[in-house]
């Protein structure tokens, strides 16, 4: 890929709480609570929420896995 190369491809994700043991999860999510992307959108099972917060520091780690890729 080249540097000017503004391509990008969308994954299908699940996105899922795991908890180290003796750790506690913050945000009120609980272990095991999921959600799913498909292209651009995003999926939770019914019933389920989540934190806008969590969801913001996921969407930053996915973007510097994706640069750092682009470097690489």
């Amino acid at each position: 890929m080249s540097s000017t190369d503004t391509s990008f491809e969308l994954y299908d994700l699940r996105v899922e709480v795991v908890c180290p043991e003796g750790k506690r999860i913050m945000c009120g999510a609980k272990e095991g609570d999921y959600f799913t992307l498909k292209g651009e959108m995003m999926y939770l099972p019914q019933g389920q929420g989540i934190s806008i917060y969590s969801l913001c520091k996921f969407s930053q780690a996915y973007q510097e896995i994706h640069v750092s890729r682009l470097i690489d």
